[in-house]
């Protein structure tokens, strides 16, 4: 979990919603946690009120669903959802690759190459959280390249629900087997557009394939606990 600037006493709204967000995202949180109001409330030392405006912040993100009478949840999906997602987001991509080919400048190359050791390094650690970050980042780069802004704007929508995938070990993820990122970059810089898109589809394709192991989660654990847990992988089980 990020620390709080010592310079401000209670941590804003802003500052509790990214701090959940990526608590998602990073998997630090399975789907339906219950992200109770007096309990976030507490931990963060803030009001109740600042809490269900975050609530509802993620909700609309899709990552939280609210249920009348029960409280806020950690979002869920099925495995067809995610393969739906999947689709869409092969299909929404390879229209941005297609774009960024032709417009990719050489300081945007060196930040995606940046961007790509950092991965590899947190991939060499086993430091999950950070990968996780790291490897949906590359993506979403790629999308604020793409010169059609509601092309990048969907992709940017649609990856974060993937983290709510519960359906895979994460030990197992195709990211630490092959520099794939590489080759889709070196491909665009190429300027091989069809090839940098079917580069794409197989990297997609084998993170979707790998969604057919289910994984159980550390049940007995309470919400602080997972969010303070440095490292996600040791609440998840393989079936």
């Amino acid at each position: 979990m990020r620390q709080q600037p010592k310079s401000d006493p209670k941590p804003s709204e802003e500052f509790i919603y990214t701090d959940l967000y990526n608590a998602i995202c990073e998997r630090h949180l399975p789907p339906d946690t219950k992200l109770g109001e007096a309990m976030l409330a507490e931990h963060y030392g803030v009001s109740r009120t600042i809490i269900r405006q975050v609530l509802l912040r993620l909700s609309s993100d899709r990552l939280v669903k609210l249920e009348p009478n029960r409280g806020a949840f950690v979002a869920s999906l099925s495995l067809e959802e995610a393969r739906q997602i999947y689709e869409a987001w092969r299909l929404v991509e390879a229209a941005i690759i297609r774009d960024v080919t032709q417009s990719i400048t050489p300081e945007q190359i060196a930040s995606l190459r940046s961007l790509i050791a950092a991965e590899r390094v947190a991939c060499d650690e086993q430091n999950y959280p950070l990968l996780t970050r790291l490897s949906t980042q590359f993506h979403v780069q790629l999308a604020d390249l793409c010169r059609n802004k509601f092309l990048g704007r969907f992709l940017k929508e649609l990856i974060p629900q993937t983290s709510l995938a519960y359906f895979y070990e994460i030990r197992k993820m195709p990211v630490c087997t092959k520099d794939e990122h590489s080759e889709i970059l070196e491909l665009i810089v190429a300027g091989d557009a069809e090839a940098a898109v079917s580069a794409a589809k197989q990297h997609l394709d084998g993170i979707e394939s790998s969604l057919n192991a289910r994984v159980a989660f550390d049940r007995q654990m309470s919400l602080v606990d997972k969010l303070m847990s440095p490292n996600p992988v040791a609440k998840i089980r393989s079936l």
